[in-house]
């Protein structure tokens, strides 16, 4: 009986060496929920755009402009482009409802004599941020263009990088949709 539980015994020390030592890392997995995101990596023909809030890759042969509050690339002769802009930090784009939502951009846009048709919101999300998807086409004197909105809040400021189609680029706005980081 002694022998039985003196084996008993030594089988629960193995057990428990190995449970404890199982669950000992070298605190990789802590260090991962702490270290910020990097941006990612662009594809081949695109190069990175980094603000050090939110990052994402365009085309590399595009030609970018700067300003304080905004930031434009695009290439000549296509029409299509994209756009970044910051304001202070909104959640209006995430509170209200899609159908709220939606009679809000299209009040908006109709001062300019525009319309919005195909409105669609989708909500994702990655280790830092919320991130808004808008995607709507929008229309004037006969012509259209499709525009696709990421929209993302970064401490005190809400950023919205717009992917404007005039001619269709579904592997354009995969890209920069794709590549999209909150980076604080």
């Amino acid at each position: 009986m002694k022998r039985l539980f003196c084996t008993f015994l030594a089988l629960v020390m193995v057990l428990s060496c190995v449970l404890v030592l199982g669950s000992c890392n070298s605190g990789e997995d802590e260090k991962k929920e702490t270290d910020p995101p990097k941006p990612a990596t662009a594809p081949e023909g695109y190069t990175t755009y980094d603000n050090g809030d939110i990052s994402f890759a365009y085309p590399s042969d595009w030609t970018k402009n700067e300003g304080s509050t905004t930031m434009l690339v695009n290439k000549s002769g296509k029409g299509n482009n994209i756009t970044v802009v910051y304001e202070e930090k909104n959640e209006i784009y995430g509170e209200a409802s899609d159908s709220e939502l939606e009679k809000l951009m299209k009040d908006s846009i109709s001062v300019t004599g525009m319309s919005i048709s195909n409105f669609k919101r989708t909500k994702t999300k990655n280790d830092y941020s919320d991130i808004i998807k808008l995607t709507y086409t929008l229309s004037a004197s006969g012509a259209s263009m499709k525009q696709t909105q990421m929209i993302a809040t970064v401490g005190d400021r809400t950023y919205v990088v717009t992917v404007t189609e005039t001619t269709a680029d579904q592997t354009l706005v995969d890209n920069v949709f794709n590549t999209f980081v909150v980076l604080k």
